[in-house]
């Protein structure tokens, strides 16, 4: 009980300080992975995605396991942190996995991408396109990715 008591603590007093900082209310979050933004490289950083008020913000996290510490060479971390607003976003769909990593890799056009259909996620993993208004595409694995659809929706 102690424990998790201390954990909805540490949750509460993150959210807090994310609030002071960005100056809003933490409307939508939930764990996900980024892949990586068209015609770059796959980066596969796992982290938080975030709303507070009309902006989308990601974050990435150290990974921190005994085994890489083991065995991994002294690597500095490097904290990855961006955002956009989400009136800069012209779309956002759920795409297979593959077609993601394709447009990350820039073998395939972001706006060539196909919606996934329930008949794909038989076969296929999915992944969240967001393409922007500027250009170009984010690619993401997010655990609640329909939650987080109608949450841009509502902003």
């Amino acid at each position: 009980m102690f424990g998790s008591q201390a954990t909805e603590q540490d949750a509460r007093e993150f959210w807090n300080q994310k609030e002071k900082e960005k100056g809003g209310t933490v409307g939508f979050y939930t764990f996900a992975t980024f892949l990586g933004r068209s015609n770059d490289k796959t980066v596969s950083l796992g982290g938080l995605i975030y709303t507070i008020d009309d902006t989308v913000y990601f974050e990435d996290f150290e990974k921190d396991s005994w085994f890489a510490k083991f065995f991994a060479r002294k690597n500095t971390y490097e904290k990855t942190e961006f955002s956009f607003l989400v009136k800069n976003v012209a779309e956002v769909k759920i795409v297979s996995k593959n077609s993601a990593y394709s447009c990350v890799s820039g073998y395939l056009e972001d706006t060539n991408t196909k919606p996934f259909s329930k008949i794909m996620s038989i076969l296929f993993q999915s992944a969240v396109q967001i393409r922007l208004k500027r250009g170009g595409s984010l690619f993401f694995d997010i655990m609640r990715s329909k939650d987080f659809i109608n949450a841009l929706k509502r902003t």
